[in-house]
């Protein structure tokens, strides 16, 4: 395989990402940034077969839209903890990392993200710098700091500490701040407002209960949003939480964990969107054997089955749910983890590999706003943002969660790159600083000291 013209067509085994069967020995052609058209190879217009038309034979390989990652934090630089999220390195310093690490994104097969939530306004200056060709990396949809209260998300540090210039979020304390908050990110540029309507447990190793907003202030933030002609998303992990944001109209909900019924009903009812991040909630388990305390594991596989058995049935009754990575901290580190959370929905969701795929790609875009129904799944007119894949991840979606397997990627019709992205030095002032991870005690029988 090599790199390609302004026109070419992809030869091989397509999965749309519409969820429909795939289309065995077809073929994708392609000019500029758009795709020309989709078919059997067979049934291809003669124009497409002209001598001279460059043919990339990817027989015995599956074409797929490039992935769409629906949840990122590209401006949080793989931090460790709240510290060095909100206290360590400067802005300067961690839009120049942004940047590095949207590389590794568009090189593992992302193609498009929405940004989550950011620190200072590094997503919408990233985003801007990825159209203007400055850096590499997938096209973004940018959200600024997610707007909290004391209750929320992004309050982590105790009361006697001042709110951190660092911390991805906005402390909003009544109704002229929250609109304040509203319209001075607008006014920067976002395209969706984030906002933190629950706790979470990896802050608190708790289980979660209440809202961080009272209804009205919920409702407030919707309306305000939605008359400067915005979307808004919203962290809600509990069942007060989705209740009240799904009355107030919110346009896609985050994780969802603890949904009641009354909760599935409203989101059902009005079509809302869930994005559960569950590869984050998975990886927490998986990397916290023997690291952390027995409770904090216990609370986060306790939110992993509350989470499975209601998105479970979200699904079987047709709500839209939608692949997310929630790369950005050491727990989902960039270009590693983006096609988990379809493996996830397959094993834990009751979906099948095409659907799963479905949400990755065609049902992610929606929280692209402003570019939604040009990209996410292979079809005349969209953008040529295609992967070429070894392997059938419509059999085993587990192929798309191995980078060796992922053999081109194509953004805009143009070939990326994927000679991998050096590793980078982190720098000491990067991190917490710890004395020691532990307590260094006198060992009276082996008259010397220990850690423990």
């Amino acid at each position: 395989m090599t790199s390609t013209s302004d026109a070419f067509v992809l030869l091989g085994k397509i999965i749309d990402g519409t969820g429909a069967d795939p289309v065995d020995d077809g073929a994708v052609a392609v000019i500029g940034d758009r795709i020309d058209w989709v078919g059997k190879a067979g049934s291809l217009p003669p124009r497409w077969r002209a001598e001279g038309t460059q043919v990339i034979d990817c027989t015995g390989r599956c074409i797929l839209p490039g992935l769409v990652d629906a949840h990122t934090h590209l401006s949080f630089g793989e931090a460790q903890s709240e510290e060095e999220l909100g206290i360590y390195t400067s802005v300067e310093y961690r839009s120049m990392l942004a940047g590095y690490h949207a590389a590794k994104v568009l090189r593992a097969g992302v193609t498009s993200a929405s940004e989550a939530a950011s620190t200072y306004s590094i997503s919408v200056a990233l985003r801007d710098a990825i159209e203007a060709g400055i850096v590499e990396g997938p096209r973004l949809s940018a959200a600024g700091r997610q707007i909290t209260t004391h209750q929320g998300l992004e309050d982590p540090f105790p009361s006697w500490v001042p709110f951190q210039p660092g911390v991805p979020g906005t402390l909003v304390r009544n109704r002229d701040e929250i609109l304040e908050a509203v319209r001075l990110q607008v006014k920067d540029g976002i395209d969706l407002i984030k906002v933190s309507g629950s706790a979470d447990a990896a802050l608190s190793n708790e289980p979660l209960s209440g809202a961080a907003f009272r209804a009205e202030e919920f409702d407030l933030l919707a309306d305000e949003v939605h008359r400067l002609e915005r979307h808004c998303a919203v962290h809600a992990r509990t069942a007060e939480s989705v209740k009240l944001a799904a009355r107030a109209g919110f346009d896609w909900i985050f994780h969802a964990s603890y949904m009641d019924d009354e909760g599935l009903d409203l989101v059902g009812e009005r079509g809302i969107p869930l994005v559960p991040t569950l590869t984050l909630l998975f990886n927490m388990v998986d990397a916290a054997q023997g690291t952390v305390g027995v409770s904090a594991v216990d609370v986060f596989k306790q939110e992993i089955d509350a989470a499975a058995e209601i998105l479970t049935r979200a699904h079987s009754m047709g709500v839209e749910i939608i692949a997310g990575s929630e790369s950005g901290l050491s727990l989902v580190p960039f270009g590693q983890w983006h096609a988990r959370e379809m493996e996830i929905f397959v094993t834990h969701l009751g979906m099948s590999p095409l659907e799963a795929i479905r949400a990755g790609t065609l049902a992610a875009s929606w929280t692209l706003p402003s570019w939604r129904g040009r990209i996410g799944s292979i079809e005349e007119g969209k953008r040529a943002d295609l992967l070429v894949v070894a392997g059938d991840p419509s059999v085993d979606i587990s192929v798309l969660q191995q980078p060796s397997k992922i053999e081109m990627v194509f953004k805009d019709g143009r070939a990326v790159d994927r000679t991998p992205v050096p590793d980078r030095r982190v720098h000491p002032f990067e991190r917490t600083r710890i004395f020691l991870q532990g307590k260094f005690v006198y060992d009276e029988e082996a008259h010397r000291g220990v850690v423990v």
